[in-house]
């Protein structure tokens, strides 16, 4: 009965410090549409870069669009593309956190979380970039996650739209059919342009060469994350 009662205990602290935090957000971002808007806006968001094999794909193609996007940086993975930082500073997108090694929440401490939102935070401005967004990897957060957000003034962004273009299952095809199935006035769109199963990215990419002219062909707006910043604050 005593090995019961810790493990209840264990599992209460689990919930209480990490689980139930990052549901009660996940369902507010996954379970509805921002609040309406007059016009079709979305916003596209990329994790997990920046990479030399995909994000610079990932770029010529916004350019071609003139579309401008939000890319969630791992910071290691900044610091070891800073021409890809700067081209991406140049090009008029916003850069986001990441976290520093891209490493899950949930069952991280107070003393991981410090090293991770300072290291991750000095690197980027080392970068030239200072953070306004925070996204969370995989989304999962705990207790000293938000303590820390709050600490740097950063937002938290999650998002609507998940297209799992991380999947080893996933295809340029199904990619490209749920974005345009699960695309709604005001989404916030992640995809990735690192990391994933089998090149995932460079399917990203060519899922997006059709997904783009379809959406703008249904009257969709991209708009930078800074724009949806303007009227609404969801931190």
């Amino acid at each position: 009965m005593k090995i019961i009662s810790i493990i209840g205990i264990l599992i209460l602290l689990i919930l209480s410090y990490s689980l139930i935090p990052t549901g009660i957000l996940k369902i507010i971002y996954f379970g509805k549409v921002l609040k309406k808007q007059n016009r079709k806006n979305i916003y596209l968001t990329f994790d997990d870069g920046p990479t030399a094999e995909y994000t610079p794909l990932i770029l010529s193609l916004l350019k071609e669009y003139n579309i401008k996007a939000c890319f969630f940086m791992v910071s290691n993975f900044a610091q070891e593309n800073p021409d890809i930082v700067n081209r991406i500073k140049d090009e008029g997108h916003t850069i986001g956190l990441h976290s520093s090694e891209h490493k899950n929440a949930l069952l991280r401490g107070y003393g991981y979380m410090k090293k991770d939102f300072e290291t991750s935070i000095n690197t980027m401005e080392k970068l030239g970039v200072k953070p306004h967004y925070y996204r969370p990897p995989w989304g999962d957060f705990n207790l000293c996650s938000l303590y820390f957000i709050k600490k740097y003034k950063l937002k938290l962004v999650l998002w609507q739209v998940m297209a799992e273009d991380w999947s080893i299952k996933a295809t340029p095809d199904t990619i490209k059919e749920k974005l345009l199935k699960r695309t709604k006035p005001g989404s916030i769109i992640c995809l990735h342009d690192g990391r994933g199963a089998e090149d995932s990215p460079l399917k990203t990419y060519w899922a997006l060469q059709y997904a783009i002219p379809a959406l703008l062909a249904q009257g969709y707006t991209f708009k930078s994350l800074d724009k949806y910043y303007e009227k609404r604050t969801l931190s």
